[in-house]
């Protein structure tokens, strides 16, 4: 074999540096996301039902009661979700949902000041577990309001809504 000229030397070296490299970066981003898993999808309108008693008297029940038959729109952007109240207040809250756990807080349409045992940073906090494996997507949880004793948690249930309206059931 002959010697190689200076010009294929260049060319060589910088095709290792263009293409050997970025692939030897794509192969190991690839692996090391491998064991990753996308949050579920809860994105979509979903109807509120409260269970058991009536929520507690005062503002705290009304602002409890307003969740009560309600729709609530969740948007979601990986684990990360913003949720409107379409009931008449439109507020808006945001939240995570790890695995199949959601977290969210909504700001409170009332101020607390005349509900006793209530501070003035009140929000109404969600709690919920979703279960995916059920026909209609379904979840099921707490909503209670932080800083404000007089104001007891209420327990309840969503159905995911389709476009037509309905429950998501098949």
């Amino acid at each position: 074999m002959g010697r190689i000229s200076p010009a294929n030397r260049t060319f060589v070296v910088a095709y290792i540096l263009l293409v050997g490299l970025p692939l030897l970066g794509l192969v190991g981003v690839l692996r090391s996301g491998r064991g990753l898993v996308a949050p579920i999808s809860v994105d979509g309108v979903w109807k509120f039902v409260t269970d058991g008693p009536n929520p507690p008297a005062g503002m705290c029940g009304k602002s409890l009661a307003s969740i009560q038959d309600s729709l609530v729109t969740i948007s979601q952007s990986g684990s990360r979700l913003t949720l409107t109240l379409n009931n008449g207040s439109t507020a808006t809250g945001s939240g995570v949902i790890e695995r199949t756990s959601l977290n969210a807080t909504v700001p409170l349409s009332w101020q607390p000041m005349n509900e006793p045992g209530c501070g003035s940073n009140t929000v109404v906090m969600l709690s919920a577990t979703v279960n995916p494996k059920a026909e209609a997507r379904a979840m099921q949880g707490t909503i209670s309001v932080n800083d404000c004793a007089s104001c007891s948690t209420v327990n309840y249930q969503a159905l995911r809504q389709t476009r037509s309206g309905r429950s998501e059931a098949h």
